[in-house]
C-alpha cells in the first residue's frame, strides 16, 4: 500500500512540533553496556491517565529499567491532545510520533489483516480473546500488516471487553427496536455494515467527535465498551444500552518503523519482553474492571439491558449475515483456525 502522508497538523495542540523535531532526529544510542536510548519516544493515545490501554504503553519505561536495566523516556500524551484519531495513525507512520494505539476497525483503511477479529460473533469471551492475542494466527496477520504499512506491531491489549449498544431515545431490546436510530461507528466497512444489517443508520465520526455530536443530535447512539462510556462522562448524554456481545474491542499498538530499526537487537528484545509484560498487566486491569464500570454506570443513572436468549439469537443472526457480505474478503482458513480456539 502507498505509504500515506501525514496533512492535518492542524490538529496537534501547541507542542507538538517541538516534540516532532525531537521525534524526527537521529537516535543516539550509547554504547551498549550503558542500554540507554537517549532520545524520548513520543507516544500519542487516545486512552485517558490510568486507563489500560494508557497503561500498556506507560509501564514500558519502568520494566525495561527495572527488568532490563534499560534507561528509555516514553513521554505518553493522553486523551488525543496530538490529534484525531486517523491523524495519530498518520502521524506514526510518517515518523511524527513513534507510538500510537487504537481499536483494530479503525486500522481498516490501512490494512485489512485484521478485519477478521472485528467480524461480529468472531470472539465470543474474553478467553478466546487472549487466546488469539498469544496465537501464532495473530503473529501471521502481524506480519502481512508489516508487509504493508511501515509499522511494527507491538503486544495487543483488549479495550474494554465487549462494547454495548447505547442511545439516548429508548429502550432496544432486540434489532427491531433499533431501527432508524443514528449510530457513531468507527471507519470500518464491517462496523458500518453491521448497523445497516441492525436497521440504523451508521455514522462513522472521530471519538473526540462523539460526546458533542450525541449532545448536539447529530447521532443518538454509540456502540463502546463501558470503560469509555464512563471515563469519557457519556451517561451525561446517553441513557440506555444493550449487551448485544457483538465485539470483542482490541487495541491495536503500533511503533514507527523507523523508531524500531533504530534500536540494537538486544535492546529491540527488551522493549518487546518490557511491551508484553505491560499489555498482559492492562488486561488483567481490563478485564477486571469491565463489569465495574458497567456498575458505574449503571449508578449514574444508565440503564443496562440483557437480551434474552430469543432476542440474542435475533442480533446474532444479523451480525452473522455481515461475514458474507462486508466481511467477504476475510482469508476463510484466518477465520476458521480462530473459531477452533
Amino acid at each position: 500500500m502507498t505509504q500515506r502522508r501525514f496533512t492535518s497538523r492542524r490538529s496537534f495542540v501547541a507542542g507538538a512540533a517541538s516534540a516532532a523535531a525531537l521525534v524526527s532526529a537521529p537516535a543516539i544510542i550509547r554504547a551498549q553496556q550503558t542500554k540507554r536510548f537517549l532520545r524520548p519516544i513520543v507516544a500519542g493515545l487516545n486512552a485517558k491517565a490510568g486507563d489500560p490501554t494508557y497503561e500498556s504503553i506507560a509501564r514500558i519505561s519502568k520494566i525495561l529499567k527495572e527488568k532490563h536495566g534499560v534507561e528509555m523516556e516514553i513521554q505518553v500524551h493522553p486523551s488525543s491532545v496530538l490529534g484525531t484519531d486517523l491523524s495519530q495513525l498518520e502521524a506514526v507512520q510518517t515518523g511524527f510520533i513513534d507510538i500510537t494505539s487504537n481499536v483494530t476497525a479503525q486500522f481498516s483503511t490501512f490494512s485489512d489483516a485484521f478485519v477478521f477479529s472485528d467480524l461480529p460473533y468472531a470472539i465470543p469471551s474474553w478467553d478466546v480473546g487472549l487466546q488469539l492475542f498469544k496465537s501464532d494466527l495473530w503473529k501471521e496477520q502481524a506480519a502481512k500488516f508489516e508487509q504493508k504499512v511501515p509499522l511494527k506491531v507491538l503486544p495487543p491489549v483488549a479495550a474494554g471487553g465487549f462494547r454495548l449498544l447505547w442511545n439516548n431515545k429508548r429502550l432496544v431490546k432486540s434489532p427491531d427496536d433499533a431501527k432508524g436510530l443514528k449510530i457513531r461507528t468507527t471507519n470500518s466497512a464491517v462496523e458500518i455494515e453491521l448497523f445497516r444489517k441492525w436497521g440504523t443508520n451508521p455514522t462513522p465520526l472521530a471519538w473526540t467527535e462523539t460526546y458533542s455530536s450525541l449532545k448536539s443530535g447529530v447521532v443518538e447512539g454509540m456502540h463502546v465498551q463501558p470503560v469509555w462510556t464512563y471515563s469519557f462522562k457519556m451517561y451525561e448524554v446517553l441513557k440506555y444500552a444493550t449487551e448485544v456481545d457483538a465485539i470483542f474491542a482490541i487495541q491495536f499498538q503500533v511503533m514507527n518503523l523507523n523508531t524500531w530499526k533504530s534500536m540494537p537487537k538486544p535492546m529491540q528484545d527488551a522493549f518487546w519482553d518490557a511491551a508484553q509484560q505491560a499489555a498482559d498487566e492492562a488486561n488483567a486491569i481490563d478485564r477486571a474492571s469491565e463489569a465495574e464500570f458497567k456498575k458505574k454506570l449503571v449508578a449514574a443513572k444508565m440503564e443496562i439491558y440483557t437480551p434474552s436468549v430469543a432476542e440474542k439469537q435475533a442480533w446474532t443472526k444479523y451480525g452473522r449475515e455481515v461475514w458474507t457480505t462486508a466481511g467477504k474478503n476475510v482469508d476463510k482458513a484466518v477465520l476458521d483456525r480462530l473459531l477452533k480456539f
